[in-house]
């Protein structure tokens, strides 16, 4: 009887474990889309297809063959989304996620991401008000870190993605002479 007992706990205590973390890894997945994130990485597919372009000029790939790995891009997005959602959670807590997103949605966070030397005088006594809360403050004293880490994921991301698109182009019989 015991053990079944404790089993039932296990068993509750990991669903519990396992709803937090998904709701944790929701709510960064949905701060990294409206902080713009997201929108820069899908802009680093389209500079990478530029510079694939240019580099395979002369072998005339055809633009089917370029639209078939576009389309097999999109997945990528959201794995460097989902590998950034790691580098984020050794530094922020879910209320810190939680506190960006609300600040975020506000007027003031959606003028801080489009352009923050257009923010007037309320919006920044509403910026200062936020960055000097807790999460204000972890947000300005992690800065260097988050961008190490996230750095440190672009580049492993990139060169996997482009080293992928390489391949793929020559399975077609686009190989590039050295």
């Amino acid at each position: 009887m015991m053990k079944k007992l404790l089993f039932v706990l296990f068993f509750l205590s990991s669903l519990h474990f396992n709803a937090q973390e998904s709701t944790y890894h929701g709510d960064v997945m949905r701060y990294l889309t409206m902080n713009g994130t997201a929108n820069q990485y899908s802009a680093a597919i389209d500079q990478l297809f530029e510079l694939l372009g240019k580099q395979y000029q002369e072998y005339n790939v055809p633009s089917d063959v370029w639209s078939e790995l576009r389309k097999e891009t999109t997945p990528e997005l959201n794995k460097i989304l989902n590998m950034l959602v790691s580098a984020y959670r050794g530094t922020y807590e879910h209320e810190d996620i939680k506190n960006m997103i609300a600040f975020y949605e506000t007027s003031t966070g959606k003028q801080l991401i489009a352009d923050k030397t257009a923010l007037n005088y309320e919006q920044q006594k509403e910026a200062s008000v936020f960055y000097n809360s807790p999460t204000g403050q972890k947000i300005l004293t992690s800065e260097q870190q988050i961008s190490s880490r996230v750095g440190e994921v672009s580049e492993i991301w990139s060169r996997d993605l482009y080293r992928s698109l390489v391949d793929k182009l020559a399975e077609k019989g686009y190989v590039m002479q050295q």
